[in-house]
């Protein structure tokens, strides 16, 4: 394990040094490619600042909220989907139909539909991150062995336990691959209207750093973004363990 954190941190230097050298050398320009000092001295000016914060924060508002209402529509439907053949069935054009729009480029009907509003970029983050959940979830309850279903019928347990005691605990590990999928998607979507739009938020002072010439201010905005999208990663990633502490080793390698 050392040895691989090792190696991702002789990764990151490395792109580091290469960063530096081509702003040094100027094969960039400045303007378009400031160097790792200039943006960490912009990022420092920005943490001490209330303006940054706030577009975190409402970044973070609008990927949240999209991201809750999929997990609240996203998991009973895929249970449902997965449980029930004939469910399944007659959704299967709809969601094939409905999951091939690019979000992105469904951003005008919504803004003329919705307005430049903090709901308008909720409800696109909800539409981009409904369908990794309820997929995951749908491909989760299937996972139940032939078996297990022959005995549940065998018993005749209600539906509403079998769901909550046999589907449900089989699916948690699809489900949860389908989170961690959705909460990164959620921080870019966010982001990316943001961009397109004229609400608050990252995305927004990206564009207006890079019109007002302030290139390593939009860099640090911009690494910003990353950092937060590799700290969703790394809770969903500790969520997931502490939820399935209960599978072998290698099963939860699979995934």
């Amino acid at each position: 394990m050392a040895k691989v954190r090792l190696l991702q941190l002789g990764a990151v230097v490395a792109v580091l040094l290469l960063w530096a050298l081509i702003a040094a050398v100027g094969v960039v320009s400045s303007t378009a490619l400031p160097g790792p000092g200039a943006v960490a001295g912009a990022l420092g000016d920005l943490l001490g600042s209330g303006t940054f914060w706030q577009a975190v924060g409402e970044t973070l508002r609008g990927a949240v909220t999209g991201l809750l209402v999929a997990i609240a529509v996203g998991i009973p439907v895929g249970l449902l989907t997965g449980v029930y053949a004939a469910a399944e069935e007659s959704s299967r054009l709809l969601m094939e139909v409905l999951r091939s729009f690019p979000v992105i480029a469904l951003l005008p009907v919504f803004l003329l539909v919705l307005g430049s509003t903090p709901g308008m970029k909720a409800t696109v983050v909800f539409i981009a991150c409904v369908f990794p959940v309820l997929l995951q979830a749908q491909y989760g309850a299937r996972s139940v062995s032939q078996a297990v279903l022959e005995t549940v019928h065998g018993y005749r347990i209600p539906r509403l336990l079998r769901l909550r005691r046999v589907v449900l605990p089989a699916a948690v590990p699809s489900i949860m691959t389908g989170l961690r999928l959705a909460a990164t998607t959620s921080v870019l979507v966010s982001i990316g209207v943001e961009v397109l739009t004229t609400l608050p938020g990252i995305g927004h002072m990206i564009m207006d750093s890079q019109q007002g010439g302030a290139s390593a201010r939009a860099y640090a905005y911009i690494l910003t973004a990353g950092a937060i999208g590799y700290t969703i990663t790394l809770l969903a990633q500790f969520a997931e363990h502490r939820l399935l502490r209960w599978r072998p080793p290698a099963q939860a390698g699979k995934e």
